[in-house]
């Protein structure tokens, strides 16, 4: 259990313990309801929990820039393939869960996706990055709650560097990385899909052009081979011709 989740889990017993105080000195001095009470202290639970939820969420934005900059650093090499997707995994989760997801999330994503070979999805997030980054300094821009949240807590890393020293250190890196490398990979990526497209465009052109091989129809059998069936009168014929020697 991290120090977050500790602290989270000390309001919340704190705050169950408050309302269960609070309740029972209510219900002693019967000013109030007691189903009622109940009720106010269930309503003040459920917002807590669902608070936990979306810091827990928020939090996983910056495991995810922790893990993704490991990775990117060591090289893919270093790294098993279902390490590597996990955290694309997670990435995607991110990115879905989010209408305005951060542009260093979606860079992340991309660079993970370049690292495996995979152009397609690296332009797609390479992409969203670049068109974000422009649309961050805009100020018609309505923010997300989720983005509300993620800035929040990223200004609360950014102002106490000693406690995140290690996740203020992976911002730094991805940072960097995203100013120095983000518009190379992106050109890169675009240039590996474009000669695959060729590829592909230059092998259906071949299959238009080259002639069918189908199975050519045997010369040797004529129409004059074959022979057309009886008729009834000569099958008739043949059947009433049997009968006497049968006899």
């Amino acid at each position: 259990m991290t120090v977050t989740q500790k602290s989270w889990t000390i309001r919340i017993v704190g705050a169950a313990i408050i309302i269960a105080g609070a309740i029972t000195a209510l219900a002693v001095l019967r000013r109030v309801p007691i189903i009622l009470v109940a009720l106010i202290g269930l309503g003040v639970l459920v917002v807590l929990i669902l608070k936990i939820r979306a810091n827990r969420k928020t939090k996983v934005i910056f495991d995810f820039y922790g893990a993704a900059n490991e990775i990117l650093i060591d090289g893919e090499g270093s790294r098993y393939h279902f390490e590597i997707a996990e955290v694309i995994r997670t990435g995607e989760k991110i990115v879905r869960s989010m209408p305005d997801a951060p542009p260093l999330s979606r860079f992340a994503l991309g660079a993970l996706y370049y690292s495996i070979g995979d152009h397609n999805a690296a332009v797609e997030q390479l992409g969203f990055a670049a068109e974000e980054e422009v649309l961050k300094e805009s100020r018609h821009a309505t923010p997300s709650r989720q983005l509300r949240r993620y800035v929040s807590r990223l200004r609360r890393v950014e102002r106490r560097p000693k406690r995140y020293a290690k996740l203020n250190a992976a911002l730094a890196s991805l940072e960097r990385m995203h100013q120095e490398r983000g518009a190379r990979l992106l050109a890169e990526s675009q240039q590996q899909l474009k000669r695959l497209v060729e590829a592909h465009e230059n092998e259906m052109s071949e299959q238009i052009r080259s002639p069918r091989k189908d199975l050519p129809i045997s010369n040797s059998r004529q129409l004059k081979s074959i022979n057309a069936p009886p008729t009834i009168s000569e099958v008739l014929n043949e059947v009433y011709q049997e009968e006497p020697k049968t006899s």
